[in-house]
């Protein structure tokens, strides 16, 4: 078969590499530069900083984990991490990997092999009896394909299905998916950073506190990279009315309440992840009916965590398989 995949976060590689490996062509279209989704990297002039999530979250005895344990085996750029946090932390990581050469790294070697097309927006699917059409945003096709996999968040997902023929149920069901944001500053600081990788709090304005030169990554002597991610509630002030000088005043404010780090960052990033964390998902079942050209995968649709995430991939890809025999 021709199989699409949207989306080439950590559910939509996983639906690929196994769909990929059951010999069907596999095309991924990723709206973003790069792979990786929430696992995603950024180059600054003062080096690389995860903008995203702070590692990979590879408990082993997970199909994440084995994954994980695949790419380590082939490269010595990944670490584990100890983990430090209470239990009841917002998205607590409990197996952290990271990578010096960014979260991206890892996604891109999951990805090795596959036909990944970066910089591609779908905008519009159309079904008929000669498959499934995928359609850029200046009106282009991408291509005709017997099966897609979406793994979109929820809202893009259900924007793509809306004309699909036969999609208001599970259109009505990616309706009930609801996200948190998550605002995101990475803070070159000139003070000595927390002895500890990460901080978890969970409480007051902060929810983590990484220290990404901890990662194996160089950076300039006496400048520390830190990446803070705020709570929920703060986020969704940040988002849209807070300027990025506002959002690294208010990040350097709460620094210093909850870590008492005192400094004038050197420079800034800010990353705005408007569906950042899922808070209520949707059942599988009113997603992915039987016998649909359309499998939906993705934080939208799995229970909490990482290897979920990548789990509902995998599920994707083996409903559209057991389908096919």
């Amino acid at each position: 078969m021709r199989i699409a995949v949207i989306g080439a976060g950590l559910s939509g590689l996983a639906a690929a590499r196994t769909l990929h490996a059951a010999g069907h062509t596999v095309t991924v279209f990723e709206k973003g530069r790069q792979p990786g989704g929430r696992l995603t990297s950024r180059l600054l002039d003062h080096g690389i900083v995860d903008h995203g999530a702070a590692a990979v979250d590879a408990p082993p005895g997970t199909e994440l984990g084995e994954a994980v344990a695949e790419v380590m085996a082939s490269t010595t750029d990944a670490t584990r991490m100890d983990v430090d946090g209470p239990s009841d932390a917002d998205a607590p990581l409990t197996a952290p990997v990271v990578f010096a050469g960014g979260l991206a790294a890892f996604a891109r070697r999951l990805g090795a092999g596959l036909d990944l097309r970066c910089d591609a927006r779908v905008a519009r699917i159309d079904v008929s009896a000669a498959g499934v059409a995928l359609d850029e945003e200046q009106g282009g096709r991408l291509g005709v394909f017997d099966r897609l996999v979406l793994s979109a968040p929820a809202p893009q997902a259900a924007d793509l299905l809306a004309r699909a023929p036969g999609a208001d149920a599970r259109v009505a069901a990616l309706g009930d998916v609801v996200y948190d944001p998550a605002v995101v500053v990475a803070l070159g600081l000139p003070v000595t950073p927390p002895a500890r990788w990460l901080t978890t709090l969970a409480s007051g304005p902060l929810r983590q506190v990484v220290v990404e030169s901890a990662k194996g990554r160089p950076h300039p002597a006496g400048l520390y990279p830190l990446v803070l991610r705020f709570s929920a509630d703060l986020s969704g002030r940040l988002l849209d009315q807070a300027s990025d000088e506002d959002v690294t005043r208010v990040a350097c404010d709460a620094l210093r309440t909850a870590m008492d780090l005192d400094a004038s960052p050197e420079w800034r990033a800010v990353k705005r992840w408007r569906y950042g964390i899922v808070r209520r998902t949707a059942r599988w079942d009113d997603l992915n009916p039987p016998g649909a050209r359309i499998v939906l995968c993705g934080d939208s649709v799995s229970a909490p965590g990482m290897p979920a995430t990548f789990a509902s991939g995998l599920r994707a890809a083996r409903q559209l398989l057991a389908e096919s025999s």
